[in-house]
């Protein structure tokens, strides 16, 4: 089986040393692997939330840097799999199959692994969402978001554990004519890679979250939002605007938008949601990478 060491990983002339972390850093690791050209996309309830992507080390260790201590373990369903996440920023950096055929015991989600191209790697899928037992997505059971919108649509979301459910509402939908103005977003930097989020930009009165008090919250960089993940399954679940001043706003706000405008956004998860026409809605690819500050030692 993959084994999970403190030692070195030296690479061989067949592999490449590859590095990965947590978004926070707590916890870092490093592993030896041919060189990954694919991955495999488990379509799993869980899975599908994270947008994980997965390689298997087989026989080569997951050689563990440092911040153990820091991770957390998510287990559902029948419970053969253990998902480690850090207790600090909620990113999901590997799994363990507690009774996996060798080679295959142990997966490492590629998000976390440094300097990769994910957009170039060749994806095989996997059908885990077959397994047993099956699913069934938390029912959110509140009153629906209070916005005034002709034509509205609600959408019904929630975190993995179900700790946490929410409601979107839209006029029409995510897709066609009435989603003209609807900005869907997939970006590349440091934090929404590791947590696989597809993002929605509603007004906060078109969004309304119950079990808000089970999230946790984490802030980095220059320190205007706050990114809410569940504290139990680690699934992001949305993003919260700080209050920001003038001055603030000024040196390092927002070019597109006002200030104003901006704080009304509540940026969702739109992978926490049930009934997303994933094959008809328009995501915009975003290069938030450039121009990133973001550097874990």
């Amino acid at each position: 089986m993959a084994e999970l060491t403190h030692t070195t990983s030296l690479p061989t002339p067949d592999t490449k040393l590859y590095s990965g972390n947590c978004h926070c850093g707590a916890f870092r690791f490093s592993v030896s692997l041919p060189e990954i050209k694919g991955v495999m996309i488990c379509n799993c309830s869980y899975c599908t939330k994270l947008g994980a992507m997965w390689v298997f080390p087989g026989e080569n260790p997951l050689v563990i840097q440092g911040g153990e201590e820091e991770l957390k373990i998510y287990e559902f369903g029948a419970k053969a799999i253990g998902f480690k996440f850090c207790g600090v920023c909620r990113t999901v950096v590997y799994s363990k199959k507690y009774e996996g055929p060798k080679g295959h015991d142990t997966g490492i989600n590629v998000r976390c692994i440094q300097g990769l191209d994910l957009g170039s790697l060749k994806a095989k899928e996997y059908d885990g969402a077959k397994l047993d037992p099956q699913y069934e997505h938390p029912k959110f059971k509140g009153f629906f978001p209070s916005a005034k919108i002709e034509n509205p649509k609600i959408y019904k979301g929630a975190c993995h554990c179900g700790a946490v459910t929410m409601a979107l509402k839209v006029q029409g939908s995510l897709v066609g004519t009435s989603a003209e103005n609807v900005y869907i977003q997939e970006c590349n930097c440091s934090i929404c890679v590791r947590n696989g989020t597809i993002l929605n930009f509603p007004r906060s009165d078109q969004v309304r979250i119950l079990g808000a008090d089970k999230l946790t919250g984490y802030t980095f960089g220059r320190g205007f939002q706050e990114h809410k993940l569940c504290g139990i399954c680690g699934v992001s679940v949305y993003i919260k605007k700080l209050e920001v001043t003038d001055e603030q706003w000024a040196k390092d706000g927002e070019e597109s938008t006002t200030k104003e405008d901006w704080m009304l956004e509540r940026a969702v998860n739109l992978r926490c949601f049930e009934k997303v026409e994933w094959d008809e809605i328009k995501v915009t690819k975003v290069n938030g990478k450039d121009g990133e500050a973001y550097v874990v030692e």
